[in-house]
């Protein structure tokens, strides 16, 4: 176990003045598995998980205690050894942004304000979720297109999940508060395309499309693409535009959201590419 003075320097940083716009954990969890996930996504080491996939999981090990910053927890602590040059672990980073800019392992200036901005709020915890998850690959709709089924909550199974990548929505969607975010989980680390529709598809029972099902339908919008990590992906990220913004919903009404995602080993019919299950929300004014 290691132990280390802690400058006061950067105690000072961490613990300044509260930021006006509350940041809850959705704002810092692309970061930390962007950044983390090779040491604390699956392996525990330090004792914690704050990349886990898994939002809820990270969360919770992101709050316990630190034995590297007394009275501290292991979030706090994951900040003060990432500007202190400790994290990442063997990344030759400095924590100086300036400095780290050709090593893209180490964090940029912007992630770790928005780190100090989720601790300055008070940890907060995720948003909570919001939506109906529906069109899922447990045989319940549509057959999945090769007997991959997967879980109750997601879609058909893929490479790295027999339960099927899954996706949740979070936060508010209303046109005038808009905070929703949506989560993927247990997909590949690799390119996924979050999308919107403005109906279901297959009734909500879903359409066999690739290795897996298409359940939002009507006219498409695609919000973005991410590459996923701890095989996880979330829209949007810090510095995206809302969804609302994004998917240019500028009514009251429903919309459906799905993730389409890359996986690319040989699996189930020759096609490259997979998707989650889907979520309906009811936009409010």
């Amino acid at each position: 176990m290691q132990f280390s003075l802690v400058p006061s320097a950067i105690l000072a940083i961490v613990l300044a003045t509260p930021a006006l716009a509350q940041a809850p954990f959705d704002t810092v969890h692309p970061i930390f598995r962007a950044h983390c996930a090779d040491c604390h996504s699956t392996q525990g080491n330090g004792g914690f998980d704050i990349a886990n996939g898994d939002i809820a999981s990270a969360y919770a090990d992101s709050q316990l205690p630190s034995y590297f910053v007394s009275g501290q927890t292991k979030g706090f602590a994951a900040l003060v050894r990432i500007q202190n040059g400790d994290m990442p672990l063997g990344a030759g980073c400095t924590g100086d942004p300036v400095l780290d800019a050709p090593i893209s392992a180490c964090l940029t200036a912007a992630e770790q304000s928005q780190i100090q901005a989720w601790i300055q709020d008070g940890q907060l915890s995720p948003l909570s979720s919001t939506g109906t998850p529906y069109c899922f690959g447990d045989g319940t709709g549509t057959p999945c297109p090769c007997a991959n089924v997967g879980a109750a909550d997601g879609g058909c199974a893929n490479t790295v999940s027999w339960d099927g990548g899954k996706l949740v929505a979070a936060g508010v969607a209303s046109l005038t508060a808009d905070s929703l975010v949506l989560r993927g989980t247990r997909m590949p680390n690799s390119a996924a395309l979050f999308f919107q529709g403005t109906s279901t598809s297959g009734g909500g029972l879903g359409a066999v499309f690739g290795d897996g099902l298409r359940c939002a339908g009507g006219f498409i919008e695609r919000l973005g693409t991410k590459t996923n990590s701890a095989s996880a992906g979330q829209f949007p990220e810090n510095g995206d535009p809302s969804i609302s913004v994004r998917g240019a919903v500028t009514t009251p009404g429903m919309r459906t959201y799905q993730v389409w995602y890359r996986n690319a080993a040989a699996y189930c019919l020759p096609a490259t590419f997979n998707l989650t299950n889907g979520v309906t929300i009811h936009w409010a004014a």
